[in-house]
């Protein structure tokens, strides 16, 4: 249990952490500051999770980073998180070298009522490959993965 964070005490709690800046993205999927909080939070319940459940864990997970590999594997989402999140803790990457290239905030002439296919504001991600995506995308795929995640491998329903 974490005791450095008010009510936010257990992977649970900070996964209900992760739905709420979800919402407050989904309110202004332009703003960079609740994004980089999503990112932090998605990628920091690697850790959280690592730790609260590491006795329920396979044997063969023996640190956070081979924990924190696996997860990746099984969401790339979650790398894309990682990148983000370090990329904003950090001003220089020097421990690993992100797969993304470059993020910027895409300032469109339609409003974000509109689908893609008209020229929307939104969060862009281009990775090192030169692929584009979406950081709302990203958001999605990584709450969707650890929504199961914790469900089959901790019995949290989320």
């Amino acid at each position: 249990m974490n005791d450095l964070s008010f009510d936010i005490k257990t992977t649970e709690d900070f996964f209900k952490k992760l739905i709420d800046d979800s919402n407050d993205f989904l309110k202004d999927k332009t703003s960079s500051r609740i994004a980089l909080n999503c990112a932090m939070t998605a990628w920091h319940l690697t850790e959280w999770s690592f730790n609260e459940f590491r006795s329920q864990l396979p044997s063969r997970f023996t640190s956070l980073n081979m924990w924190q590999k696996e997860l990746k594997g099984q969401c790339p989402s979650l790398q894309i998180m990682h990148d983000l999140a370090n990329g904003t803790k950090h001003y220089l990457l020097t421990r690993h070298i992100p797969v993304i290239k470059e993020t910027k905030l895409h300032k469109g002439v339609f409003s974000s009522a509109f689908s893609r296919g008209f020229d929307i504001s939104t969060l862009d991600i281009e990775l090192n490959d030169g692929t584009k995506i979406y950081f709302e995308d990203e958001l999605e795929s990584v709450i969707t993965f650890w929504k199961n995640h914790l469900k089959i491998n901790f019995n949290i329903s989320t």
